[in-house]
């Protein structure tokens, strides 16, 4: 009798997944002529942001070349920043809270050498709260909040991408 009352509603729990219309995030939609692509002033092999780049590009079935090649898309990195401001002040002059910011602009050429995109900035921002009394604990929440903005940051680069004619 258990197992029969899981069974339903894990088909009741699936109806109601497909009926509100969630779905796995699928490949994403590149031009043909962005399937190989070269990027241009980013270390993909040893910067934190290149390397997610990288990775994510290729799950989607884009092929990132390490040097350029004929017949490949450009992709030209114009700026790419990471910044750590402060965003608050306690009453003893010390520094609360903390805001971290990262900027990527970056323009695509296609195989042939023609422009495909003016300059294209993407940047997301993440504030936290600093104490200094568990400081350990507080650059561990730094790095996964900059990881967090590395994948948030790939994400829109990757839909800007799939937006180029």
């Amino acid at each position: 009798m258990n197992r029969v009352v899981m069974s339903l509603m894990t088909g009741i729990l699936m109806l109601t997944l497909t009926a509100c219309g969630f779905h796995l995030r699928g490949e994403a939609n590149v031009p043909e002529s962005l399937k190989t692509i070269y990027i241009q002033g980013l270390n993909i092999r040893q910067n934190s942001f290149g390397l997610e780049l990288k990775r994510t590009l290729t799950r989607n079935g884009i092929k990132v070349l390490d040097t350029y090649k004929e017949g490949a898309a450009v992709m030209t990195v114009v700026e790419n920043v990471f910044d750590q401001n402060v965003l608050s002040v306690g009453s003893d002059a010390k520094v609360t809270e903390y805001e971290l910011e990262t900027r990527f602009s970056f323009k695509v050429s296609s195989p042939s050498g023609e422009p495909m995109s003016d300059v294209i900035t993407v940047q997301a921002r993440r504030d936290y709260q600093f104490d200094r009394n568990q400081l350990l604990a507080m650059s561990e929440q730094q790095q996964v909040i900059h990881n967090d903005l590395n994948k948030q940051m790939v994400q829109n680069v990757l839909r800007r991408l799939s937006a180029l004619k």
